[in-house]
């Protein structure tokens, strides 16, 4: 790789996939390369034990890494990785795993979950954390621990998240920050500490955790070991980095609640940014979760729903006959073919208990309105508009009880990609829908931190106008948005309250 124009270097690493990028310093992309990721049965565990291969995913960050630097000569003026939040692994003082990274997909620590409502109100959690006590929770994996491998934890020098672990592999260096932090349900998020509390209950220092690190900050330089691994110079400076909705909000260039940003995937997720840490009762009550910004003093309120994964079980479960190339294309197709309404089908995505919109009314997933004569499209059609309807609701919710009012809408990830689905959105929520004209947003975001740590911007604020870009618009249509409406608080909004007598029912027969 020989010398050349400056460029910074964004590390995304992924649950289905790992990526690099390389930026200019106005946000210009030059190159990028990825690599799949998934999560893998762990070696000797027990059937449904799902970890991360950490050392394949290092390598794939290698290979990533390398091949980006191959399409361009720049000069990686510096560093910085973003990635997934809650999961993590313990590790001595030589860097050694001490027990594998348990996945976000595994679901052992569900009792471990319970045992820690009978300690500690769900409700103070979250006025400490601003989260659910999810299963997933990196505290839950701590107990989890704590009761089945308690060597473990005694003998770790450092907890790593993701993001974390592979600044390690980069620099030698054991770091964290705030927004990573704030997913292990284990961070105060007004004193932006480790929670004592919390952490004294299920068994462990708060010091297994390197100290906070702030945005932009240096954490290292990469070694001369990682640059033989990934191309990269040795000595170039890495910078902190975070958790990927934070990363992707800050590439996006929004630090105002008068845009809502929507990120989708699998997963979906609604936030506005916010100056202060509001965990009332009410939030709690709808799923609405907290994190910290990037951005020093603002925080991300949040509503998350499952919403690619309901359209990939409609593909998986009504679309095997066409070939795999063009099932979503022609579940599109399909769902264009029906009105809104979809001719009386109407779907409840709640389905996985316990989390998202209609946690509150322990509900389960429902399909409803189905005839003799009801085609599959119609159910596509049924899903994509319920988790427009879902992102509705939550956005609703945040306006109502923080006092934010969108103007706009904000799309990232891959609905971006969809025509049909951003017009469904802008209709649904009578907001124009904006979509970045950037085709990397989180990957930017990481390269902006890169920057504020190499020096080429004195502060997140002169990266954020320094990488400014455009968007392109959906506009709602008044007529369709009224009839969605009228869907939407006549037939969506009543299903899950209606439901919540046979709901847990249904839910104890699927695990029978």
């Amino acid at each position: 790789m020989g010398k050349g124009p400056k460029a910074l270097l964004g590390i995304d690493v992924g649950a289905t996939g790992i990526k690099a990028a390389l930026m200019t310093p106005d946000g210009q992309l030059l190159a990028s390369a990825g690599r799949r990721n998934g999560p893998v049965p762990q070696p000797g565990g027990e059937p449904g034990w799902m970890i991360w291969d950490v050392e394949r995913m290092w390598g794939s960050v290698c290979e990533a890494c390398r091949e980006v630097l191959a399409q361009v000569q720049v000069e990686v003026a510096g560093v910085s990785v973003t990635g997934f939040g809650a999961d993590g692994l313990p590790l001595d003082r030589q860097g050694q795993p001490l027990y594998p990274m348990i996945s976000w997909h595994c679901s052992r620590t569900l009792p471990q979950r319970d045992w820690l409502n009978t300690q500690i109100s769900p409700l103070e959690i979250y006025s400490i954390t601003g989260y659910h006590n999810y299963p997933i929770n990196t505290i839950n994996r701590l107990r989890w621990l704590r009761e089945h491998a308690p060597q473990t934890l005694d003998r770790a020098y450092r907890w790593l998240m993701v993001q974390d672990y592979m600044v390690y592999r980069l620099t030698g260096t054991f770091s964290t920050e705030a927004t990573i932090a704030s997913t292990t349900m284990a961070f105060d998020l007004r004193t932006r500490t480790w929670s004592e509390r919390l952490l004294g209950i299920v068994g462990v220092s708060p010091a297994i955790f390197p100290p906070i690190a702030e945005p932009g900050s240096v954490l290292g330089q990469v070694s001369k070991l990682a640059a033989e691994q990934t191309g990269l110079p040795a000595g170039t400076p890495v910078a902190t980095g975070g958790h990927d909705c934070e990363i992707g909000a800050l590439g996006s260039g929004v630090n105002s609640p008068e845009t809502f940003i929507d990120i989708t995937g699998t997963w979906e997720m609604v936030i506005a940014a916010l100056d202060q840490f509001l965990p009332l009762p009410e939030l709690f009550a709808e799923g609405i979760d907290y994190e910290c910004h990037t951005i020093p003093g603002l925080y991300l309120c949040q509503g998350l729903m499952l919403a690619g994964g309901v359209v990939e079980w409609v593909l998986n479960a009504f679309y095997r006959d066409v070939p795999a190339e063009r099932r979503y294309e022609a579940l599109m197709e399909e769902a264009a073919s029906f009105p809104p309404g979809a001719r009386g089908v109407v779907v409840l995505p709640a389905f996985i208990r316990g989390m998202g919109a209609f946690q509150a009314h322990n509900a389960v997933g429902l399909i409803a309105g189905l005839t003799t004569t009801t085609e599959r499209g119609q159910v596509a059609r049924a899903v994509l508009e319920a988790c427009c309807y879902q992102l509705r609701k939550q956005m609703e919710v945040i306006s109502r009880y923080t006092g934010a009012r969108p103007n706009s809408l904000l799309v990232l990830g891959g609905a971006t990609r969809n025509p049909l689905w951003l017009q469904m959105k802008a209709d649904v929520a009578g907001l124009p829908v904006l979509v970045p004209e950037h085709p990397e947003v989180t990957l930017l975001g990481a390269a902006m931190l890169a920057g504020v740590g190499a020096g080429l911007y004195a502060s997140l604020d002169e990266a954020i106008e320094a990488t400014r870009f455009g968007t392109r618009a959906y506009t709602p249509d008044p007529g369709l948005h009224e009839r969605y409406a009228d869907l939407f608080e006549g037939v969506f909004m009543p299903l899950a309250p209606s439901l919540a007598e046979i709901s847990p029912r249904l839910a104890a027969l699927s695990t029978a």
